[in-house]
C-alpha cells in the first residue's frame, strides 16, 4: 500500500502483526515498516537534543510492541527482523549555514579552491544513472547550504555527508533463524543490505553496487 504518514505508529505494526493472522498461505513473504522519527526531531533540533532521546524511546517501545506481538502468535523465532537506519545525523548548530542569498552574482570563485573529488565519487557510485546530475557538490561535515536566512534554519541537524564520516553511520541489528545470537560484524555500507535480504528470501535479486559475498559472511547456513 502507498505511505501514508499520518498513520499512528502503533497502527502501522497492528497492520504488520495482522498478516500473521491470516492462514500461513496467505502471510506476505516480505513486509516493511518505516517510522520517521528520531530523523523528524533529529533535522529540527540537532543529534543531541532531549527530544532525539525521547523519539529513540518511543520507537523502542514500538519495536518491543513488534516483538510482543510475534512472541504472541508463536512466530517470533520464526520471523526474521532486520532493523536499519539509511543514515546518521550531524548537527549544524555552530554557524555553519551557507545562505546562498549572501553570495553576489559577482564573486568569483579561484581555481585553487576547486577540488576534483572524482576517487571519493566513484566510491559513492555517481556513475551511469540518469539520475546523478553533471555537477556534484559536497559539504565539509556540519555545513549546510539553504537558499534564504531565516531564523527557524539557525540550528538542527543534516544528513548526506561523506558516508565515510563516523556522523553518518546508522544502525544495523538483525533477528531470524539465519543470524547467529550476539554476533557483532564489522561495520559495513549500506548497499548490502539488499543482498542479504535477497539471500534470505531466496530471491536472485537485481544487479547492484553491493557484493554477493558479504550474506555468506554474516549468515548461517539454511536449515
Amino acid at each position: 500500500m502507498p505511505y501514508n504518514g499520518s498513520v499512528p505508529f502503533e497502527d502501522r505494526v497492528d497492520t504488520a502483526l495482522s498478516y500473521f493472522d491470516l492462514p500461513s498461505s496467505e502471510i506476505p513473504e516480505f513486509l516493511t515498516l518505516y517510522f520517521e522519527d528520531p530523523d523528524h526531531q533529529g533535522h529540527l533540533v540537532g543529534p543531541d537534543d532531549l527530544q532525539v532521546t525521547e523519539a529513540v524511546t518511543h520507537i523502542d517501545g514500538l519495536i518491543g510492541r513488534l516483538i510482543g506481538g510475534l512472541e504472541k502468535r508463536g512466530v517470533f523465532e520464526d520471523v526474521t527482523i532486520i532493523m536499519v537506519g539509511d543514515h546518521g545525523m550531524v548537527g549544524n548548530c555552530d554557524k555553519k549555514l551557507i545562505f546562498l542569498e549572501d553570495l553576489a552574482e559577482w564573486v568569483k570563485i579561484p581555481a585553487e579552491w576547486v577540488s576534483d573529488y572524482t576517487p571519493a565519487l566513484s566510491m559513492l557510485h555517481y556513475s551511469d544513472s540518469e539520475r546523478i546530475p553533471p555537477i556534484i557538490g559536497m559539504l565539509d561535515e556540519g555545513f549546510k547550504v539553504e537558499p534564504k536566512r531565516t531564523a527557524a534554519q539557525e540550528c538542527g541537524g543534516s544528513h548526506g555527508y561523506d558516508n565515510a564520516f563516523f556522523s553518518m553511520r546508522t544502525i544495523f541489528i538483525a533477528h531470524g533463524p539465519r543470524f547467529g545470537r550476539g554476533v557483532k560484524v564489522p561495520s559495513f555500507e549500506n548497499v548490502q543490505i539488499y543482498n542479504v535480504i535477497a539471500s534470505i528470501l531466496n530471491v536472485p535479486g537485481a544487479p547492484n553496487n553491493g557484493s554477493w559475498s558479504f550474506p555468506r559472511s554474516i549468515l548461517l547456513p539454511e536449515a
